[in-house]
């Protein structure tokens, strides 16, 4: 009894106060939480590698950007059309810390990526902002379980976390249009209470104004907006209109379009004002700015992508309706996938519910979702009947798929734990334990999604469902390398001790340059200048690019490849060495012999074989040379290894392993005129026995022996 006074006296002691205290702390620890989670994963190691868009493009746009508003030159601030206005802003943000960094004696000279990770901060801690804010959002909109996970699943899908990292449009575009989603509804919501909204709409019109400045198909939204304003607009009863019938139709209709109209215009108004005080080039050339805006919608987005698509195994223009369904399938984690099936499986299950009793259940909170389901399926469906499709661009009807998927998991928790509580109380041993399963595969789950996060860092662009067969199958599915992998491939190169030999080509020459210390010149180099390594990235040849220049160095054998989470990004050749005699001969099964070159000097001889590795050879082999005169005799010879004294050994030779060591031959001065045979060979050095030769004839001497290979004959004066 005691007790119970004490409770209620401690009870009544609790003023509201403090509980609008111990609940602002709580969501404040749930934020600050939630803001780490999302803030990790994209923070950490931004000096990774460069997307394609960032090295051909957005670094530069943006340090011009920068400039352009130093000198107060507004109508210099069109570039693309897209027209990632925003972007810049953020990139300036980036570019004025690093510049704050370095004069406070912070950091010093950068190179290109760590430059680059200056760049994408600003824009990887909005994205931080937008997900805690989509959180205290939600918590209005749907169960506030519901809205936590969602926030939690946002925090960790690779998905949302890659193009987050990045100085690009797309997570950008997708947080802006998410929070202007949120807030229309919230708006709904006040109106529905009668606290009029208009505040929350406002805001959404804002939002809508910068997704604008951001990318084109923010204009997506706004007919959305419109037929959503539409359908949540309150009804009028028929009393009110003293109608029946058809009559009470046409007045809703016509009352439902003056609130649209009425709250869009206002909503349209602060979108607009928005975008014009946003881009400066609005200001002082609004002609100019708004044709690049319709011409990049026209010209770029309207048609094929025109360095080619891939979908489904092979090379396409346009990948047809099953795009965007099946790369988001690849794209979810399977965790989301596991709630989007119990939600639909819960959805089913509503519906007949519904048309059992003829009455609908439904709060707000179902109409929520049913707004989220349609914003992803108008989204989808617009941007299908372009021609130029990449998984990311569905990338803003991913906050509202992840919405749904906790609903999904939230409700069967529930359910779970509902029925291993009934199944623990009959229990006698046991139950304990038994009814804390629920919360056991929660927390297995949630391991799951942390686990992948961490695995896969900071590699997230190569995340596919592993459930649907991971990277390995994508990559014969899918367009696949934005860029990512070249920091390896770079790291690769750098470490080999021919590197400065001569220049690297790659068809994405940007995106490797930063990560290597020699020239790296385009694929289409081939054949007009002596090169050392060829790198082929998957995405290239995916798209059919160059077809007789892949064909020619695919024909060989890569030294290496680079392979993330189970994708080979990236094959590696080494070129053979110009020679201008070609011969093709094999040495053995391990070793060919491209060609060579040979040089006369009034004392000398220089010969320059090429060679290359068909296999790591298992010895230590010694190339042998010698200049045999008419009769048979050795005139002159040397025997030294393949690369050199002092070179690699073949037994340490990779597989396409590629070298050319000019071998002399010194003339004797008392060497009478007359026609020379240049032969040579190779024997293993420890039992001197020689490799068979295979493909062309053999030296025409038997004082030469076995296994000898005539190179040449010259005619000495």
């Amino acid at each position: 009894m005691q007790r119970i006074e004490r409770n209620a006296v401690r009870g009544a002691s609790a003023s509201p106060a403090h509980h609008t205290a111990l609940a602002t702390a709580r969501t404040l620890g749930v934020a600050l939480m939630l803001g780490a989670l999302m803030l990790a994963p994209r923070a950490f190691g931004l000096a990774d590698f460069l997307t394609t868009d960032e090295a051909y493009h957005w670094i530069r746009f943006t340090e011009r950007f920068d400039a352009a508003l130093s000198a107060g030159r507004w109508a210099d601030t069109i570039y693309v059309g897209h027209p990632g206005v925003t972007m810049f802003w953020l990139g300036r943000a980036g570019l004025m810390l690093e510049r704050a960094a370095r004069e406070m004696g912070w950091i010093g000279a950068t190179t290109m990526v760590e430059h680059l990770a200056w760049l994408r901060l600003p824009g990887v801690i909005l994205q931080t902002f937008f997900g805690v804010t989509a959180w205290l959002l939600l918590r209005r909109l749907v169960d506030p379980m519901v809205a936590l996970v969602a926030s939690l699943l946002w925090a960790m899908s690779p998905y949302l976390i890659a193009p987050g990292r990045v100085l690009h449009l797309d997570a950008l575009l997708t947080g802006l249009i998410t929070l202007s989603l949120l807030l229309l509804l919230v708006s709904w919501q006040r109106q529905q209470t009668g606290k009029g909204g208009w505040a929350a709409l406002l805001g959404s019109g804002a939002l809508t104004g910068l997704a604008l400045l951001t990318k084109g198909p923010a204009l997506i939204f706004l007919p959305f907006t419109g037929l959503l304003l539409f359908a949540l607009a309150p009804a009028k009863a028929a009393s009110l209109w003293r109608e029946t019938g058809r009559q009470t139709l046409v007045a809703d209709i016509a009352h439902r379009l003056r609130y649209a109209i009425m709250r869009y215009s206002a909503w349209l108004g602060i979108a607009l004002c928005a975008a014009f005080v946003g881009w400066p080039a609005l200001w002082a050339a609004p002609d100019a700015a708004i044709r690049a805006y319709v011409d990049e919608i026209i010209f770029n987005g309207g048609r094929p992508n025109g360095d080619g698509q891939f979908f489904n195994g092979q090379a396409v223009g346009d990948p047809g309706i099953w795009f965007y369904p099946v790369t988001s399938l690849f794209r979810t984690t399977p965790v989301m996938l596991f709630g989007l099936i119990i939600f639909a499986a819960f959805a089913v299950l509503d519906a007949r519910r519904f048309w059992q009793r003829r009455a609908t259940p439904f709060d707000h909170r179902y109409r929520v979702l049913v707004v989220l389901i349609a914003f992803a399926a108008f989204w989808t469906l617009v941007m299908t009947l372009g021609a130029k499709k990449f998984d990311r661009y569905a990338l803003p009807i991913w906050p509202s798929l992840l919405v749904l998927a906790a609903t999904g998991i939230v409700r069967e928790y529930v359910a779970a734990r509902a029925w291993f509580a009934r199944h623990a109380t009959a229990m006698q041993r046991g139950g304990a334990w038994f009814a804390r399963i629920p919360l056991a595969g929660a927390l297995v789950l949630g391991g799951v999604e942390v686990g992948q996060v961490v695995w896969y860092h900071p590699y997230y662009l190569s995340y596919y469902n592993p459930l649907l067969g991971g990277g390995p199958v994508a990559q014969r599915m899918f367009l696949i390398g934005w860029g990512e992998g070249m920091d390896q491939v770079g790291a690769w190169l750098s470490a080999q001790p021919d590197i400065r030999y001569g220049p690297v080509i790659s068809a994405l020459r940007p995106t490797l340059q930063p990560f290597v210390p020699v020239d790296v010149r385009d694929i289409t180099d081939l054949g007009k200048l002596p090169v050392n390594y060829a790198v082929v990235y998957l995405e290239s040849v995916q798209r059919g690019a160059h077809p007789a220049i892949y064909r020619q160095i695919e024909s060989m054998t890569p030294i290496h490849t680079v392979t993330i989470h189970g994708i080979e990004y990236a094959k590696i050749y080494q070129l053979p060495r110009p020679y201008d005699q070609p011969i093709h001969a094999r040495f053995g099964d391990e070793i060919v012999l491209h060609g060579f070159t040979i040089e006369s000097a009034h004392d000398h001889l220089t010969v320059t074989p090429s060679w290359g590795a068909l296999v790591s050879p298992a010895r230590d082999y010694t190339v042998f040379l010698q200049m045999i005169d008419s009769q048979g005799q050795r005139i002159v010879g040397v025997d030294v290894p393949p690369a050199g004294v002092g070179g690699l050994p073949t037994s340490a030779w990779q597989v396409g392993q590629q070298t050319a060591v000019p071998l002399p031959l010194p003339l004797p001065p008392d060497l009478p005129a007359g026609t020379y045979e240049i032969v040579i060979g190779m024997y293993d050095a420890g039992s001197g026995e020689r490799l068979p030769i295979s493909g062309v004839s053999a030296a025409n001497s038997p004082r030469v022996g076995a296994h000898a290979l005539l190179l040449t004959r010259i005619t000495l004066p």
